[in-house]
């Protein structure tokens, strides 16, 4: 995805990949790569600083366009795609920087000059701080700084000095002006320069001085921007792989038919999606608490900047050897991949102060709008109402292993259309987005009202509204909402896993019902469950995602034997379920005895969206109870804490923008399906990390044996809802549109 959320964002996006496709095709970047080296503008700096691309977030009193950072970013994530070459970036880091300071003459003449077209270089404390001594009207500079970006082709150069007495002055420099020398150095990106400049006794008038400027605010800045870039790299990646895939031929089909190429795109795709994600949630954070933005650009370095070399090489592989050649452009992409990385500064650093306890958690709240006014009344009315009862009633309580409520407060919940309040009329409230938003904003402000879960039947109970019978709809809903039943879903067999089409249970027709006999395996909670979402084959001689029926079966049916699993862990989560002769009536068929496929599908989505969002719990729990055990290197820990959460963070952001998308009116987007990868891979490396730092504890399997019990427990979460390749399969030909075999 592109980092455009809005309509005039994706113009503008639009807009500068049409002023690259016009001005700055690679063949033409490619010639000018000497000149560009030594610091040169390219051809079509006059031309796009025409169109104000360059300054389209700095203010209409100094000649920008009076955008926002985010449409700057979007220019950036245009840029990167299109790789554009020359100053483009460091100018606009520099003016966003400079936007950040005080009002004055100095910063007011920067913002202007960059605007009307020269190019500027911001140079951060990381890459060298000047010396600053005290003169007559202002200061005397001296020092080097660099390597930088950019520096060779600045006009003017932001820079950061240091006195005596151990204060912090900004300046402008004239990159002309005696006593500045400036040195080129051989680029690791061929599309920009890189210089070094030393500074022997610049006289800075007082009235120069820039002030108000924060370092750790600039450095934060200087990386949204940068992933901003990034993202844009990302995303070319992944289409000009799919692309490839589609078209290039080996054994006489395209190689996108390849299941281990169509994996190694769908987390490519993933990888790009998530990159996008977090420089897009960096830049959004200038304009939160200092706080916050140190969160967010620290995501942004981890997941984006620091991730994207890695994420290029991924696509060269994908390309094989012709990816490797000068002739190709992909290296042209690696080597800026690189260079901004080396820009963000170590990732590591970055992912322990991420990973510190003291570290707030990333805000991913919506601000809503003051509109629905009489919907949150009507809201808050039920819920207070809710407070003053009980949630458990005697007698009726299901076990906890289901976490099923059941009492006065959730009858009235249930009632009121609360508990689901995306399904239709009367069960839910047919809620739109902002209403769904709405609930779970009230529900926060109110620990005291449970928010009861449906269990499993959260998954089945859509898949009922939607297809089932008038009689079913009346008969299963109420009782699902007030939790006085519990659920399971007879899905799997043991030679129909992630191949579910190829089930044997079979269903014959009877007299006023079906006769079922088979097996099914991995059923959770079939041992507690009063009903069951039963698939049986109605055909066998159909074809084998045809001639299936979907069956809602009563688990106290005569034929039915239910034997517990005891998985690694020692306990039995799941069950085996044998079914001998058992009769289903036939009004407990959802549909038409054929319907059955599209009803699980319709059952399944219903299942991955709710595991998508397992990393809401707090998994990195036993990541934190070792980072306090002295016989673990704690700096270790803490950083690998700071990637997960960056990692977390990104995908929260993507299911924010997906949230945005649908407030605006759009259609949900992949952000579920990519959430579900990403979570497998987040899970796999909190259970890695927690073997590893727990070391010889890990020989013993008592109750403090945390990291042994949290790695065992992983199964259940990385194959629940379909395995990884199955969701891989699913973004490969589905969301991509790769060829089936």
């Amino acid at each position: 995805m592109a980092l455009a959320l809005t309509d005039e964002q994706t113009q503008l996006s639009e807009a500068v990949l049409g002023f690259a496709q016009r001005h700055a095709p690679l063949t033409k970047t490619r010639a000018e790569f000497d000149g560009l080296a030594a610091g040169a503008r390219p051809d079509f700096w006059a031309a796009l600083v025409a169109q104000g691309f360059h300054a389209v977030n700095l203010p209409e009193s100094c000649g920008g366009q009076g955008g926002d950072l985010l449409d700057a970013a979007c220019v950036l994530d245009a840029a990167g795609y299109a790789l554009l070459a020359g100053p483009l970036l460091p100018t606009m880091v520099a003016g966003a920087v400079a936007a950040t300071a005080a009002p004055g003459s100095a910063v007011g003449a920067l913002l202007a000059d960059i605007a009307a077209g020269s190019t500027a270089v911001v140079v951060l404390p990381e890459a060298g701080q000047l010396e600053a001594a005290p003169v007559d009207g202002g200061w005397s500079l001296r020092g080097a700084v660099g390597p930088e970006v950019g520096l060779r082709a600045a006009d003017r150069i932001l820079v950061s000095a240091r006195t005596a007495a151990g204060a912090v002055l900004w300046a402008v420099l004239d990159a002309s002006a005696p006593g500045l020398q400036s040195s080129a150095v051989s680029a690791t990106d061929l599309t920009r320069d890189v210089g070094a400049l030393r500074v022997t006794d610049h006289l800075v008038p007082g009235a120069d001085v820039i002030e108000g400027i924060d370092a750790g605010r600039a450095r934060c800045i200087s990386v949204a921007l940068l992933a901003a870039e990034a993202a844009g790299i990302a995303r070319w990646c992944a289409d000009n792989v799919i692309d490839h895939l589609k078209v290039r031929e080996q054994f006489g089909r395209p190689i996108g038919a390849f299941q281990a190429l169509q994996h190694k795109a769908a987390r490519l795709y993933v990888d790009a999606e998530l990159t996008a994600a977090a420089a897009w949630d960096a830049v959004r954070a200038v304009a939160q608490s200092a706080e916050q933005l140190q969160v967010a650009a620290a995501g942004a370095a981890i997941v984006a900047n620091a991730g994207l070399p890695d994420l290029v090489l991924d696509a060269l592989t994908m390309f094989g050897a012709i990816g490797y050649t000068w002739e190709h452009d992909l290296h042209l992409y690696w080597r800026r991949a690189i260079s901004l990385a080396a820009l963000s500064g170590p990732a590591g650093r970055w992912a322990r102060a991420l990973g510190e306890p003291g570290c707030a958690p990333r805000d991913f709240s919506v601000t809503l709008p003051a509109a629905e006014a009489e919907f949150r009344a009507a809201v808050v009315e039920t819920l207070d109402r809710a407070a003053t009862l009980s949630n458990a009633t005697p007698g009726r309580q299901s076990p906890d292993y289901l976490n099923l409520y059941s009492g006065d407060q959730r009858d009235v919940l249930a009632a009121a259309g609360l508990l689901a309040p995306h399904l239709p009329v009367p069960w839910g409230l047919d809620a739109t987005a902002m209403q769904q938003l709405i609930i779970a904003e009230e529900f926060d402000k109110r620990p005291q009202v449970v928010r009861s879960s449906l269990g499993i039947a959260e998954w089945i109970l859509p898949t009922i509204l939607a297809s089932g019978s008038e009689e079913q709809k009346q008969r299963f809903a109420d009782p699902i909402l007030r939790g006085t039943v519990a659920w399971c879903q007879l899905f799997s067999e043991p030679a129909a896993g992630s191949d579910l089409a190829a089930l044997s249970t079979r269903a014959t027709r009877v007299d006023g019902g079906w006769r079922v006999n088979g097996q099914k395996v991995w059923t959770s909670s079939a041992d507690r469950a009063d009903f069951g979402a039963l698939l049986a084959r109605t055909d066998p001689d159909a074809p084998k995602h045809r001639g299936i029926g979907y069956f809602l079966l009563d688990m106290t049916t005569p034929g039915i034997t239910v034997r517990p699993l005891r998985t690694a862990t020692g306990e039995a989560h799941f069950n085996e379920v044998f079914l001998d002769d058992v009769f289903i009536p036939d009004d407990m068929l959802v549909g038409g005895p054929a319907d059955g496929w599209s009803l699980a599908v319709a059952t399944m989505a219903s299942e991955r969206a709710a595991i998508s969002g397992y990393l809401k719990d707090d998994r990195e729990a036993v990541l934190r109870a070792l980072s306090e055990d002295p016989a673990v290197d704690r700096d270790d820990v803490v950083r690998v804490l700071g990637e997960i959460r960056a990692a977390t963070n990104a995908v929260a952001a993507l299911g924010l923008r997906d949230t945005l998308n649908r407030l605006a009116g759009h259609s949900p987007g992949p952000a579920t399906s990519i959430a579900k990868v990403a979570t497998g891979v987040i899970l796999r490396r909190i259970g890695t990390a927690a073997m590893e730092f727990a070391g010889r504890t890990s020989l013993i399997a008592g109750p403090e044996a945390t990291a042994v019990a949290h790695t065992l427990q992983l199964p259940a979460e990385l194959i629940g809802g379909g395995t990884m390749e199955v969701q891989l399969n699913i973004i490969a030909t589905v969301i991509l549109g790769l060829p089936r075999k």
